[in-house]
């Protein structure tokens, strides 16, 4: 029997009857607290020789997490979790899906006195959902669900466009046999959660991810990229609440980048209407950039430079200044890859950016990336500063789409 009151207390939760906002409550807080990550399955994989006893049952993924701070993958997550919402008085069954291909992915269906709840803590999804179509709004992400011959098809709107942005789940009744078997399989070494360690943490209005070197921090309109220079695995072990030996276990076993680039990143992102050609054409000449800066910047100077266009840039609304306090921009567009590469210099410093349009999933994004000289790892905590810096990237997004005719 799974010890509740103590899985309770890790989730920090109270007990409470069955009820859609007990299930709201303890599907956020599993989410938050117990991460979705590859090391406990690398290790288990390595440890236990028998097929069969591979996967890590309920109890096993409980005690661990209780312990060591684990969580795990699709299939242990969904089992886990079924596990605790069966023992506190929900009706539940487990379900198949498909994120690359048919039966790579596990759900859960709880049964609620208003129908049906998808709940998706193997993705996982940020929110329960309707087993109807329906659309979602959240801080992350925004969902539809579209009924589909074999279940439903859920997809992801808005949010950062990085990663899948569809699955599906299927309706039909799976044995738990079958749930085993699909389980099992999973545990092929050249699959993505053994051989390389991923670690994942959603909360309530942000996603923290981990994958070769590079730690990512997600929002509704931008991306933060650290990398992590090795040693990583005490920084991992804080940031994620893991059990700093099991990380480095599964590191020992799946190996890690020597080093990652020693440069961070902050990229924001704004859907358009517009194809990618349409917007790259909207910035991609001098008289285009020069509209773009209007109201932020006056263009004191203009040169041509090899491959592009020099800027020297001053205050709006400031008619005279010192040539020295100029701001200098140097600007080289690449048709082929629908972007602009941008330097700014003031005084000894620079820095670079670039403005991209590009196309994915059928729809296309104006992105605005920010390069720094550093890992940037303090902003990894610091929430109120990365979102300042994201939302001056975003300014210049919505600057980008006013152009776009």
């Amino acid at each position: 029997m799974l010890p509740i009151d103590e899985i309770l207390e890790a989730l920090d939760l109270s007990r409470a009857e069955p009820g859609i906002g007990f299930l709201q409550a303890l599907f956020s807080r599993f989410n938050a607290r117990v991460p979705f990550e590859s090391a406990s399955k690398i290790v288990r994989h390595a440890q236990v020789v028998d097929p069969a006893e591979k996967p890590r049952r309920p109890e096993i993924f409980w005690s661990d997490h209780v312990e060591l701070g684990t969580g795990g993958t699709c299939f242990a997550r969904v089992a886990a979790f079924e596990a605790l919402a069966r023992a506190l008085g929900f009706s539940t069954r487990k379900v198949l899906g498909r994120v690359e291909r048919d039966f790579d992915h596990a759900a859960l269906l709880i049964e609620e006195p208003g129908g049906a709840a998808i709940c998706d803590v193997g993705f996982p999804l940020p929110a329960l959902l309707p087993a109807r179509e329906a659309r979602v709004d959240g801080a992350i992400v925004d969902l539809e669900v579209f009924p589909t011959a074999r279940g439903f098809r859920i997809a992801l709107e808005a949010g950062v466009p990085e990663g899948p942005r569809a699955l599906e789940i299927f309706d039909a009744e799976v044995s738990d046999e079958e749930f085993e078997a699909r389980w099992r399989a999973t545990f092929d070494s050249q699959s993505r959660f053994l051989s390389k360690l991923l670690l994942r943490r959603q909360e309530q209005s942000r996603v923290v991810s981990y994958a070769r070197g590079l730690v990512h921090v997600d929002d509704r309109h931008a991306r933060l990229t650290v990398p992590i220079a090795p040693p990583r695995t005490e920084r991992l072990a804080s940031l994620f609440e893991m059990d700093a030996a099991l990380l480095e276990s599964a590191i020992a076993r799946t190996g890690e980048p020597e080093a990652a680039s020693g440069a961070g990143s902050l990229t924001a992102y704004l859907e358009t209407s517009a194809t990618a050609p349409e917007a790259f054409a909207a910035v991609a000449s001098p008289a285009a950039y020069r509209r773009l800066l209007e109201g932020v910047a006056r263009v004191v100077e203009e040169e041509p430079i090899e491959g592009g266009w020099g800027l020297a840039l001053a205050p709006p609304g400031v008619e005279s200044a010192n040539a020295g306090d100029f701001l200098r921009e140097e600007v080289w567009p690449d048709p082929a890859g629908q972007l602009l590469r941008i330097r700014r210099r003031s005084g000894l410093s620079a820095f670079e950016s670039q403005l991209r349009a590009q196309e994915r999933s059928g729809k296309t994004y104006l992105i605005r990336e920010a390069f720094f000289e550093s890992s940037r790892e303090d902003l990894l905590r610091n929430d109120s500063l990365r979102g300042r810096l994201a939302a001056g990237l975003a300014v210049d997004l919505l600057a980008w789409a006013r152009l776009i005719r």
